[in-house]
Protein backbone atom coordinates (compact mmCIF):
# COMPACT_ATOMS: atom_id res chain seq x y z
CA UNK A 1 0.00 0.00 0.00
CA UNK A 2 1.29 3.37 -1.02
CA UNK A 3 1.40 6.59 1.07
CA UNK A 4 -1.22 7.79 -0.22
CA UNK A 5 -3.88 4.78 0.11
CA UNK A 6 -2.45 4.42 3.91
CA UNK A 7 -3.66 8.20 4.39
CA UNK A 8 -7.05 7.95 2.50
CA UNK A 9 -7.60 4.31 4.83
CA UNK A 10 -6.58 6.18 7.90
CA UNK A 11 -9.19 9.03 7.04
CA UNK A 12 -12.20 6.98 6.67
CA UNK A 13 -11.67 5.32 9.36
CA UNK A 14 -11.49 8.84 11.77
CA UNK A 15 -14.59 9.65 9.77
CA UNK A 16 -16.60 6.32 10.57
CA UNK A 17 -15.82 6.64 14.15
CA UNK A 18 -17.15 10.16 14.21
CA UNK A 19 -20.35 9.16 12.55
CA UNK A 20 -23.59 10.02 14.50
CA UNK A 21 -22.05 12.85 16.76
CA UNK A 22 -22.58 16.31 17.05
CA UNK A 23 -20.60 19.15 18.54
CA UNK A 24 -17.92 17.77 21.15
CA UNK A 25 -18.42 14.21 20.57
CA UNK A 26 -22.14 14.41 21.51
CA UNK A 27 -25.18 12.25 19.49
CA UNK A 28 -26.12 14.21 16.58
CA UNK A 29 -29.64 15.65 16.63
CA UNK A 30 -31.84 12.76 15.46
CA UNK A 31 -29.23 10.09 16.61
CA UNK A 32 -30.72 6.89 17.89
CA UNK A 33 -29.73 5.75 21.74
CA UNK A 34 -27.30 3.65 22.29
CA UNK A 35 -28.25 0.05 23.32
CA UNK A 36 -26.33 0.58 26.24
CA UNK A 37 -27.98 2.91 28.71
CA UNK A 38 -31.67 1.03 29.60
CA UNK A 39 -33.26 3.95 29.82
CA UNK A 40 -33.20 5.44 26.81
CA UNK A 41 -35.94 4.42 24.34
CA UNK A 42 -35.43 3.77 20.47
CA UNK A 43 -38.88 6.14 18.86
CA UNK A 44 -39.09 3.48 16.12
CA UNK A 45 -40.62 1.41 19.08
CA UNK A 46 -43.26 3.65 18.91
CA UNK A 47 -46.76 2.27 18.51
CA UNK A 48 -49.92 3.78 19.65
CA UNK A 49 -51.98 1.63 19.20
CA UNK A 50 -51.06 -0.64 21.91
CA UNK A 51 -52.68 1.72 24.87
CA UNK A 52 -56.68 3.10 24.55
CA UNK A 53 -56.97 5.73 27.26
CA UNK A 54 -60.63 6.39 26.45
CA UNK A 55 -61.11 2.37 27.73
CA UNK A 56 -59.22 3.47 31.42
CA UNK A 57 -62.00 6.44 31.81
CA UNK A 58 -59.65 8.68 30.44
CA UNK A 59 -61.50 11.71 28.03
CA UNK A 60 -59.44 13.83 25.30
CA UNK A 61 -58.43 17.41 26.95
CA UNK A 62 -60.02 20.10 24.96
CA UNK A 63 -56.38 22.28 24.59
CA UNK A 64 -55.71 25.45 22.14
CA UNK A 65 -52.70 27.81 22.32
CA UNK A 66 -49.43 26.80 23.42
CA UNK A 67 -50.45 23.55 24.93
CA UNK A 68 -52.04 22.17 21.36
CA UNK A 69 -48.14 21.95 20.77
CA UNK A 70 -47.30 19.40 23.28
CA UNK A 71 -50.45 16.84 22.92
CA UNK A 72 -53.11 15.40 22.45
CA UNK A 73 -53.84 15.04 26.41
CA UNK A 74 -56.42 13.22 28.09
CA UNK A 75 -57.94 14.22 31.22
CA UNK A 76 -59.80 12.07 34.45
CA UNK A 77 -61.03 13.30 37.59
CA UNK A 78 -60.27 11.40 40.88
CA UNK A 79 -62.05 13.06 43.33
CA UNK A 80 -60.17 16.12 44.56
CA UNK A 81 -57.13 15.19 41.78
CA UNK A 82 -56.96 16.56 38.46
CA UNK A 83 -55.07 14.17 36.11
CA UNK A 84 -53.79 15.41 32.78
CA UNK A 85 -51.94 12.80 30.32
CA UNK A 86 -49.51 12.46 27.71
CA UNK A 87 -48.47 9.39 25.40
CA UNK A 88 -44.85 10.36 25.06
CA UNK A 89 -44.02 10.29 21.30
CA UNK A 90 -40.88 10.69 19.10
CA UNK A 91 -41.46 14.39 19.31
CA UNK A 92 -41.53 14.86 22.76
CA UNK A 93 -37.79 13.61 22.93
CA UNK A 94 -34.74 15.32 23.74
CA UNK A 95 -31.27 14.11 21.63
CA UNK A 96 -30.56 11.99 24.14
CA UNK A 97 -33.83 9.90 23.37
CA UNK A 98 -35.56 10.66 26.49
CA UNK A 99 -38.77 12.56 27.18
CA UNK A 100 -37.58 16.50 27.79
CA UNK A 101 -37.41 17.59 30.70
CA UNK A 102 -39.21 21.29 29.38
CA UNK A 103 -42.26 18.97 27.92
CA UNK A 104 -43.00 17.21 31.84
CA UNK A 105 -42.76 21.08 32.94
CA UNK A 106 -45.25 22.02 30.66
CA UNK A 107 -47.33 19.12 31.25
CA UNK A 108 -47.35 19.85 34.97
CA UNK A 109 -48.50 23.68 34.52
CA UNK A 110 -51.16 22.41 32.78
CA UNK A 111 -52.27 20.56 35.27
CA UNK A 112 -52.05 23.23 37.47
CA UNK A 113 -54.07 25.18 35.53
CA UNK A 114 -57.02 23.07 35.01
CA UNK A 115 -56.89 22.46 38.91
CA UNK A 116 -56.90 25.75 39.91
CA UNK A 117 -59.84 26.89 37.11
CA UNK A 118 -61.74 24.22 38.42
CA UNK A 119 -61.85 25.46 42.00
CA UNK A 120 -61.72 29.58 41.00
CA UNK A 121 -64.32 29.16 38.15
CA UNK A 122 -63.85 28.74 34.34
CA UNK A 123 -64.12 32.88 34.27
CA UNK A 124 -61.17 33.32 36.79
CA UNK A 125 -58.37 35.69 35.62
CA UNK A 126 -55.43 33.40 36.57
CA UNK A 127 -51.51 33.23 36.15
CA UNK A 128 -48.77 30.95 37.02
CA UNK A 129 -46.28 32.64 39.21
CA UNK A 130 -44.45 30.04 40.24
CA UNK A 131 -43.15 26.58 40.02
CA UNK A 132 -41.27 24.07 42.15
CA UNK A 133 -40.48 20.86 39.83
CA UNK A 134 -37.97 18.09 40.40
CA UNK A 135 -36.90 15.28 37.76
CA UNK A 136 -36.94 12.00 39.41
CA UNK A 137 -36.38 9.84 36.39
CA UNK A 138 -36.36 9.52 32.68
CA UNK A 139 -39.50 8.56 30.70
CA UNK A 140 -39.40 6.98 26.86
CA UNK A 141 -41.06 6.76 24.19
CA UNK A 142 -44.23 5.13 24.34
CA UNK A 143 -44.98 5.71 27.95
CA UNK A 144 -47.85 7.06 29.22
CA UNK A 145 -46.67 9.67 31.67
CA UNK A 146 -49.81 10.92 34.17
CA UNK A 147 -49.86 14.40 35.86
CA UNK A 148 -51.91 14.60 38.96
CA UNK A 149 -52.83 17.74 40.67
CA UNK A 150 -54.55 19.03 43.91
CA UNK A 151 -55.28 21.79 45.68
CA UNK A 152 -52.84 22.40 49.02
CA UNK A 153 -53.99 25.53 49.70
CA UNK A 154 -55.86 28.68 48.98
CA UNK A 155 -56.90 32.24 49.58
CA UNK A 156 -58.66 35.26 47.97
CA UNK A 157 -55.23 35.74 46.14
CA UNK A 158 -53.46 32.58 45.23
CA UNK A 159 -53.93 28.84 45.00
CA UNK A 160 -51.04 26.87 46.02
CA UNK A 161 -51.16 23.30 44.54
CA UNK A 162 -49.11 20.42 44.48
CA UNK A 163 -48.67 17.13 42.56
CA UNK A 164 -46.37 14.42 40.60
CA UNK A 165 -46.19 12.93 37.24
CA UNK A 166 -46.09 8.68 36.81
CA UNK A 167 -45.42 6.10 34.72
CA UNK A 168 -46.63 2.76 35.50
CA UNK A 169 -47.60 4.23 39.06
CA UNK A 170 -43.61 4.90 39.57
CA UNK A 171 -42.89 8.94 40.18
CA UNK A 172 -40.59 10.41 37.43
CA UNK A 173 -41.70 14.62 38.89
CA UNK A 174 -42.59 15.86 41.54
CA UNK A 175 -43.44 19.24 42.34
CA UNK A 176 -45.47 22.19 43.23
CA UNK A 177 -47.12 25.57 41.96
CA UNK A 178 -48.67 28.85 42.60
CA UNK A 179 -50.90 30.27 40.54
CA UNK A 180 -52.34 34.14 41.47
CA UNK A 181 -56.27 35.23 41.40
CA UNK A 182 -56.57 38.12 39.36
CA UNK A 183 -60.23 40.17 39.37
CA UNK A 184 -63.34 38.16 39.45
CA UNK A 185 -64.27 37.33 36.49
CA UNK A 186 -68.70 37.76 35.16
CA UNK A 187 -69.42 34.14 36.20
CA UNK A 188 -67.28 34.75 39.89
CA UNK A 189 -69.57 38.31 40.54
CA UNK A 190 -72.93 36.28 39.81
CA UNK A 191 -72.19 33.53 41.98
CA UNK A 192 -71.08 36.13 44.63
CA UNK A 193 -73.91 37.76 43.99
CA UNK A 194 -75.70 34.77 45.32
CA UNK A 195 -75.63 32.26 42.44
CA UNK A 196 -76.93 28.77 42.81
CA UNK A 197 -73.83 27.40 44.11
CA UNK A 198 -72.00 30.13 45.96
CA UNK A 199 -72.09 28.51 48.91
CA UNK A 200 -70.53 25.51 47.13
CA UNK A 201 -66.88 24.92 48.38
CA UNK A 202 -64.51 25.42 46.03
CA UNK A 203 -67.14 26.83 43.50
CA UNK A 204 -66.86 30.15 42.03
CA UNK A 205 -67.64 33.08 44.46
CA UNK A 206 -67.40 30.48 47.39
CA UNK A 207 -65.96 31.68 50.21
CA UNK A 208 -62.19 31.14 50.95
CA UNK A 209 -59.98 30.90 54.08
CA UNK A 210 -58.55 34.14 54.63
CA UNK A 211 -54.90 32.84 55.04
CA UNK A 212 -53.41 30.10 52.89
CA UNK A 213 -54.08 26.45 54.44
CA UNK A 214 -51.24 24.57 53.70
CA UNK A 215 -51.54 20.89 53.56
CA UNK A 216 -49.21 20.20 56.63
CA UNK A 217 -52.08 22.52 58.21
CA UNK A 218 -49.76 25.09 59.00
CA UNK A 219 -50.55 28.15 57.63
Amino acid sequence: MSDVEAEAAAGAGRAADGAGRGPAGGRATGGRPTQSDPTESDPADFDPSGFDPAAEGWHPEPYGDFVAHIGPLWRRVDGAEEQIALRVAPQHLDRGGAVAAGLLLALFDHAVGVASYRVAGEQAMLATIQLNCQVLRHAGCGDFVVCRVAVAGMDTTEIVLTGDCRVDGAPILIGSGIIKRGRAGSRERKAAAGGADAGVPGAAGAAVPERIIRSDGTG
